[in-house]
């Protein structure tokens, strides 16, 4: 596991010798709350990954290069302010967990329900969620963290409904 933290290590003067660390399985990248920096392109091309963390980046879109990590496995990214994740998201066909946590999402894509190996899916801290589409869900989604956000008890119900065997963890 390679674990850097800004602003101990300037990423974008080095970013490139990421290339140099082809057989790496887990990355922790973590920048100060406001800070403006962002990850080079180039951790995307790191084909072995299967474990990201990215914390307070302030990203406003959801990064493209994380989509060009095939054996991604488990991803948290958290504290960004995007809003929306792309439908391309669903390319992520070997993430298994999901943490997309303190982010501003309001929605999630309808491509979601074709990521068949997520089973645990994390939205904790995001307040401005206020429906989840149950069909939108993966199939074999076993988890669905929504504490604390927006979502009524009434809009959780509905998922219980839709999809008894899911745990949705709640604080109500």
């Amino acid at each position: 596991m390679l674990s850097i933290r800004y602003p101990d290590y300037d990423l974008e003067k080095y970013g490139s010798s990421f290339l140099n660390f082809e057989k790496l399985t887990s990355l922790f990248l973590q920048s100060d709350v406001n800070s403006m920096n962002l990850i080079p392109e180039d951790v995307g091309e790191l084909k072995t990954l299967r474990q990201l963390e990215i914390l307070n980046f302030n990203y406003q879109e959801f990064p493209k290069w994380i989509l060009k990590l095939p054996n991604l496995e488990e991803l948290i990214f958290r504290g960004h302010d995007i809003e929306n994740l792309p439908n391309s998201i669903s390319q992520l066909t070997k993430l298994k967990s999901f943490r997309l946590e303190n982010c501003a999402i309001k929605k999630l894509p309808e491509s979601m329900f074709k990521m068949n190996k997520l089973a645990h899916l994390s939205l904790a801290d995001n307040f401005k969620i206020e429906s989840i589409d149950s069909n939108h869900l993966p199939i074999n989604l076993q988890e669905l963290v929504v504490t604390p956000s927006n979502l009524s008890s009434k809009q959780k119900e509905m998922i219980r409904e839709n999809r008894p065997d899911l745990q949705i963890i709640s604080h109500d």
